[in-house]
């Protein structure tokens, strides 16, 4: 009886399928790379705008305590006014303040916001600001500022949840709209 011997293969290299899934694995890994960066880019423009909120509150809360005379009602900086997107920067500060002339209370009240307004204007994408003062005659005034913004993010639709943070009810913005509350004491 004859048998005959077949000679052994050798492989020589991977096969198609070899490469295939390694092609496949290497590709997963790069789209979730780039997902991971565009995260970090969404989310680094967002903390970037929460440090400009809470800049801009600073700012206004320094404009307030340096023009708080003790006799003044605090109220000349409220701005209440109901969400309107802005469309075009609001006015700029005027004053009737120059050189040796004094400012009162209420003009100085009026150039600080005109001029604040401006820059949350300027500083935030469609920026604009809900400012509502305490008196009180006991305890130091007190003012509660929200600082609001269209986030790039949510109005382009790429984020599935609405971006509304902590906006004041009367306020009624769009879903859109990111809002930052500070509570300051004069």
């Amino acid at each position: 009886m004859m048998t005959f011997l077949r000679p052994m293969r050798r492989q020589r290299g991977a096969t198609l399928i070899e490469v295939l899934v390694s092609i496949l694995l290497l590709a997963l890994g790069v789209l979730a790379m780039a997902a991971m960066q565009a995260n970090a880019v969404q989310f680094g423009k967002t903390s970037e705008f929460r440090s400009l909120a809470t800049l801009l509150a600073n700012d206004l809360a320094d404009r307030m305590r340096a023009n708080h005379p003790a006799s003044a009602d605090m109220k000349a900086y409220n701005l209440t006014d109901a969400y309107s997107r802005p469309t075009q920067a609001p006015a700029d500060a005027q004053t009737a303040c120059t050189g040796t002339t004094k400012c009162t209370f209420d003009q100085m009240a009026a150039y600080d916001l005109a001029q604040w307004r401006r820059n949350v204007y300027d500083q935030l994408p469609e920026g604009t600001a809900y400012v509502s003062v305490e008196a009180n005659a006991s305890k130091r005034d007190a003012a509660d500022i929200w600082i609001a913004w269209t986030d790039p993010s949510s109005a382009s639709g790429t984020e599935n949840t609405p971006a509304v943070d902590t906006c004041p009810t009367s306020f009624k913005q769009p879903a859109q709209v990111r809002c930052m509350y500070f509570h300051v004491v004069l």
